[in-house]
């Protein structure tokens, strides 16, 4: 039990110090994806060496955040760049990057590219217009459940006693009959064991 742990640990350690390998990592990381996917890999690779950090490295990743990939894979550009090794998010980043290198404003650059590619392009739609019945549904749908549930539950302000019937004096004959009936149904509900 304890050698093959020592085993494992082993084991587990060479391959964390794999990757720091000069010329390993690169042919691992490419060849996780596949041969079709090599090529990509190279592209992207070099695209996403970039670290978010920094003033603009931190408003780059609000923006990729923000931007749908039109890929068809409908993530976010940040996280088509990662999972999905797609040819359109390295460049849409690329040119986030450069833009805001050049001094634009974040919100300028998001115009440009709803003015290049509709606002379909945008992860969450502008609250505006037809958009609005998105964004308001689901609360007013809440409201008006709770709404229903309370009018349900308080029985539409009619008090329970005020709707049973009132029942007169029972006569000795009414309650023999139904300690007779109660008796039989007793009889008949008892387990046969």
């Amino acid at each position: 039990m304890t050698r093959s742990r020592i085993g494992i640990g082993a084991l587990t350690a060479l391959l964390a110090l794999l990757p720091a390998l000069p010329g390993v990592a690169p042919a691992l990381a490419a060849d996780e994806t596949g041969g079709a996917h090599a090529a990509m890999y190279a592209a992207v690779q070099q695209s996403v060496d970039h670290v978010h950090v920094g003033d603009l490295g931190e408003k780059a990743l609000v923006l990729e955040q923000a931007l749908k990939c039109n890929c068809g894979c409908g993530l976010d550009v940040h996280s088509c760049q990662f999972q999905m090794q797609c040819d359109t998010s390295p460049s849409w980043s690329e040119r986030i990057r450069t833009q805001l290198a050049q001094g634009m404003d974040p919100e300028v650059i998001q115009a440009g590219f709803v003015a290049d590619f509709g606002p379909t392009v945008l992860m969450a739609p502008p609250a505006q217009g037809f958009n609005l019945v998105g964004y308001l549904l689901p609360g007013m749908a809440i409201l008006m459940a709770g709404v229903l549930v309370g009018l349900l539950a308080r029985g539409n302000g009619q008090r329970n006693d005020e709707r049973l019937a009132t029942v007169g004096e029972v006569s000795d004959e009414d309650a023999r009959r139904l300690r007779e009936e109660l008796a039989l149904m007793e009889e008949a509900e008892s387990p046969d064991w």
